[in-house]
């Protein structure tokens, strides 16, 4: 049954059969078989009868992830013709053909265009002066064959643009193997695998990061190595990147807390910008006469520097104040001018600045939901700056500022799906108070129609690393839209949505800050009469499942559904492992669990640890096989000790991926299956049909 705009939802909901209202959990519940590990870590205890799901070749978890599978499909065969129609007013939503707007380097134009029928993208190039006669550069369509996740990497053109080097992972496990094709005769071949994603060229070299030994490694086309730098702080993570004068490569060591930068020209050394020092970050643009750097020393909301060659220390650093409130997010350069991207308040500001001549002038301020993005500079632009303008309930759009004009200009948008009408729907914020009397903010958006106290409200949070959320215009979001369901964004502590302090505010001993901030807005929008208190439902990924966990063991009657994809659950034992390529650096975010004091507040909070004897919201988990990030095996562990203690009848499914990675699937249909798979459970958890 589909509810029309004009009728309130509130007023049907005695005649919606409401499932998942029985006690009494379905039939062929899985049960996990136990085997108790016992734990002792200082003076905290405990008994994890799961922790053999760590292999999931072990014959107790297959056998378990089996039943799970075949539980899932028995539970939703009755929603088949949902699910046939959500995928296929998802799938309604791609468009057929897709094709990205040029971009000049040297001698080309590069752009990349999905055609129908195809899953991937084919990157093409075309000589700028003969704009009709392109040239494949790589075809992921034809990469892919014979494998059943492909995921690009990076790639890059070789200074006599005769090469491009490119990245690949075809399992989603994170590891990567560089490859070269040589764009006259096609041939690909394979240089090294088991690296990070990131490459650059230096001179004939390709320099990658090798997985193992954490090091940047130059690679010749003949299979010759040399090791140029390695990292021996596990915290810390390597990346490489072509400068844009496109001669040096910018090489990066980088935790949660600390920057350390260090340049390679032609035929030179190592030069160190600045060694690292605990809270110092910092991000380096070469120019071909400048050297400019994003700082937050001494300034917490970050400042821009100008830098002389051999200027190592910060103290020395020429610093540009700007007055206007905010964190300086972004930054390009053209000539002697920089455009700045200022956040304040969830507000972005873009100020064009005269760093010589001490002018700066605001050019553009977003409304709410919206978001700037700079955009580099290419060979082919006119001169000056572009950006691009993102929003939750409009399709991107391209503009352009002439300096001497000083004022913004549409280039062109990104066409929306044929039946869009953005008049059709809305974007609000709102900030609200926190237990402690902090506002957290909550980025609302919905379809025009009802009375908002009587719609589903659905409500999604990340809060860790200082990340964002992303904001833009998503049109597989319309399917709940047009259903009458309020989405919403809560910006919980541990983001970095309002800067570093808003961050450190949410992390390590202050983490509870990010689940309470969630639970209180979720309660303060209902009492401010937005979602019917009986319609809740509230979803996270990664460290926003973190979120999801505690608020099911800590408010389980607040939300009717919950959904948590690839979720980071059992977040005392998985740092408690080394051996895992994220533990030394994730410690500096959540805690370090051989510190008393860190190892107390994780147990208490962890979602796995702290499962109890109650009646549980239904609950979907989603978990990808080959995810190296957050192990599969933890959303099974917390799924099987839900099933053992939930007192209730709430469905509770597990779906695991056995293609994907930890942002899911590559195959775009695949990734619409998933989510029609969501959608469908929290529009039948909700009481509402399809």
């Amino acid at each position: 049954m589909k509810i029309p705009n004009n009728i309130s939802i509130l007023a049907i909901l005695p005649v919606l059969v409401l499932w998942g209202c029985s006690k009494e959990p379905p039939r062929n519940t899985p049960r996990a078989a136990s085997h108790p590990k016992d734990f002792l870590l200082q003076d905290i205890s405990w008994s994890d009868p799961y922790a053999y799901m760590v292999d999931l070749e072990h014959p107790d978890a297959v056998q378990y992830i089996a039943r799970e599978q075949q539980y899932l499909a028995e539970q939703t065969e009755p929603w088949r013709s949902n699910l046939k129609e959500m995928m296929s007013e998802l799938n309604a939503q791609l468009s057929i053909e897709r094709k990205t707007t040029p971009i000049v380097t040297g001698d080309f134009e590069y752009y990349s265009e999905i055609r129908k029928g195809h899953q991937y993208p084919v990157y093409y190039r075309r000589p700028k002066t003969l704009p009709g006669d392109q040239q494949v550069v790589i075809d992921l369509n034809e990469l892919s064959n014979g494998t059943d996740f492909y995921a690009l990497g990076g790639f890059s053109i070789s200074p006599d643009e005769q090469t491009v080097a490119f990245t690949e992972d075809r399992t989603g496990d994170g590891n990567h193997t560089l490859r070269l094709r040589n764009l006259d005769t096609g041939v690909v071949t394979t240089i090294a695998d088991r690296l990070e994603p990131k490459l650059a060229w230096h001179g004939d070299a390709i320099l990658a990061i090798e997985k193992e030994t954490n090091s940047v490694v130059e690679h010749l086309p003949d299979g010759q190595k040399t090791t140029l730098y390695r990292e021996t702080d596990p915290a810390f993570s390597l990346s490489v990147r072509t400068a844009r004068d496109r001669k040096t490569v910018i090489i990066t060591s980088e935790s949660h807390r600390a920057t350390e930068i260090r340049t390679l020209s032609p035929g030179g050394e190592l030069q160190l910008i600045a060694p690292r020092q605990e809270g110092h970050r910092y991000r380096l643009m070469i120019g071909v006469d400048h050297m400019t750097v994003l700082s937050n020393y001494k300034r917490p909301d970050y400042a821009l520097a100008f830098l002389q060659k051999g200027e190592v220390d910060p103290s020395d650093w020429q610093f540009y104040e700007l007055r206007l409130p905010g964190s300086v997010v972004d930054f390009e350069r053209y000539e002697k001018f920089l455009l700045v991207q200022v956040r304040n308040r969830l507000r972005d500001q873009l100020v064009l600045i005269d760093p010589l001549a001490g002018y700066q002038r605001s050019i553009l301020v977003t409304g709410a939901g919206e978001s700037f993005r700079l955009m580099q500079p290419d060979d082919g632009a006119e001169p000056g700056f572009q950006f691009r303008i993102r929003s939750l309930i409009q399709p991107e759009r391209r503009y352009k500022i002439v300096v001497s004009e000083q004022v913004a200009h549409e280039i062109d948008s990104d066409s929306a799906p044929g039946n869009y009408l953005r008049d059709q729907y809305r974007v609000e914020e709102h900030w609200l108070s926190a237990r402690d009397g902090v506002e957290v903010p909550v980025t609302l958006i919905y379809k025009k129609g009802a009375d908002l106290a009587s719609r589903p409200l659905y409500l999604t949070a990340y809060g860790a690393y200082g990340i964002s959320l992303p904001i833009a215009f998503d049109p597989t979001r319309l399917p709940l839209l047009n259903r009458g369901v309020v989405l919403g964004i809560v910006h919980v502590r541990g983001g970095g949505d309002l800067g570093d302090a808003w961050h450190f505010s949410g992390r390590h001993l202050n983490k509870e800050n990010s689940f309470n901030d969630f639970v209180d807005v979720a309660n303060r929008l209902v009492e401010s009469g937005i979602g019917h208190p009986g319609m809740l439902a509230a979803r996270g990924a990664s460290a926003g499942g973190t979120v999801i966990g505690v608020v099911a063991n800590e408010a389980p009657a607040l939300f009717k559904v919950l959904v948590a994809d690839v979720p980071f659950v059992d977040v005392l034992t998985t740092l408690l492992d080394p051996t895992l390529p994220l533990t030394e650096s994730d410690i500096l975010e959540w805690g370090n669990p051989d510190v008393p004091a860190d190892a107390r507040y994780l147990f208490e909070y962890s979602p796995y640890h702290q499962v109890r004897e109650q009646d549980y919201p239904q609950l979907l988990v989603q978990a990808s096989r080959n995810d190296g990030r957050v192990g599969a095996h933890e959303a099974l562990k917390w799924m099987a000790r839900i099933r053992a203690r939930s007192t209730g009848g709430g469905l509770h499914l597990v779906d695991i991926e056995d293609h994907s990675g930890h942002l899911g699937a590559s195959d775009q249909y695949l990734r619409r299956r998933k989510q029609a798979l969501e959608y469908t459970f929290v529009i039948q958890g909700l009481g509402l049909e399809n």
